[in-house]
């Protein structure tokens, strides 16, 4: 495919369609999301993990299983043994090559008519961090393996991947910050703030971005009976399957507040915009955000850093994403 130009057929539907196609092709889905579950990391002499991570996949498998035509059981590529060679999420390289053998994947790609990613992982607007150690020879300064989103949204354009050529491509990312950590009040004027991030603009149509960077601590350290004081705007982690065990934590606010809206809309309407639930998500977080319940319930301390602003969407999509509810 590499040197020559692609030849792509597209339907006299689709080509003239105002809205993507919604519903699900000769294969019987509409979508089989893509999952990059990466729950540690490690950075400088210090290894950090998200404590949100299994509640947040929890959350995502049933908010997908809530939309007719999605594929009940999401292609994950977690971390746990991240440590091999051969594993996907081992490096940068290996990323790349597994990201190409799902853009090759006809469930995910030609048999279905959405291409969903979500990725759960430490980082920062523009990128997201890989989980093995990077230290060689106990150097304090080192940082985990990057990967640039640009790449992941070049692994799908349609040089790369024909199938998914003016399909409706969906990346919602959720970064958590590694430096994230409770410190006492009294130090809190002398604590710097991190250097802006690189701003990375998609240069294809038909994607849309969505990018959180609300850290999934803010609501692990919150005590249990502010949790109960707050009600539905902060998840329990109190699932069926967790009940038994004392080590369960709550879905970071950006996957919660997608599950809630995606059950609201579909349990009171036959169909909605993609935009509009982006919208409703962000107005819970803003909530969430500006009441300060993100603060710290720990006896004198705040957090190092402030929470971000509301999570931003770059959207190039060239029609209506309507999906269905029924």
């Amino acid at each position: 495919m590499s040197g020559s130009s692609v030849i792509v057929k597209i339907s006299k539907e689709r080509y003239e369609s105002s809205t993507y196609k919604t519903t699900p092709g000769g294969k019987g889905h509409l979508c089989k999301p893509v999952i990059l579950d990466i729950r540690k990391t490690h950075f400088g002499l210090f290894s950090h993990e998200r404590p949100s991570a299994s509640r947040d996949v929890e959350l995502l498998t049933q908010t997908f299983q809530k939309l007719p035509g999605f594929h009940p059981d999401p292609y994950v590529i977690s971390d746990k043994n991240s440590e091999k060679e051969t594993d996907p999420l081992y490096s940068v390289e290996n990323l790349k090559k597994e990201l190409k053998n799902i853009a090759s994947n006809e469930e995910i790609t030609k048999d279905s008519e959405i291409f969903v990613c979500v990725v759960l992982a430490f980082g920062e607007s523009g990128y997201f961090y890989l989980p093995n150690d990077p230290i060689k020879g106990h150097e304090p300064s080192k940082q985990p393996p990057k990967f640039s989103v640009n790449d992941l949204l070049l692994s799908f354009k349609g040089n790369h991947c024909p199938h998914l050529i003016l399909k409706p491509k969906v990346f919602l990312i959720q970064t958590c910050n590694p430096n994230l950590d409770q410190i006492n009040k009294a130090n809190f004027a002398a604590v710097g703030g991190l250097l802006p991030q690189i701003q990375r603009t998609p240069i294809e149509a038909d994607i849309l971005i969505y990018q959180s960077t609300v850290s999934g601590g803010y609501t692990d350290k919150m005590k249990k009976e502010t949790k109960e004081g707050l009600g539905e705007h902060i998840d329990h982690g109190e699932t069926t399957e967790l009940k038994a065990s004392t080590d369960h934590h709550p879905a970071c606010q950006f996957v919660y507040a997608l599950y809630n809206e995606v059950k609201a809309l579909t349990d009171t309407k036959q169909e909605f915009e993609l935009t509009d639930l982006l919208l409703s998500v962000n107005s819970k977080l803003e909530y969430f955000i500006k009441k300060e319940h993100y603060k710290s319930d720990e006896e004198d301390t705040s957090w190092n850093i402030e929470p971000p602003e509301v999570p931003v969407c770059i959207d190039q999509l060239t029609k209506k994403l309507v999906l269905n509810t029924r």
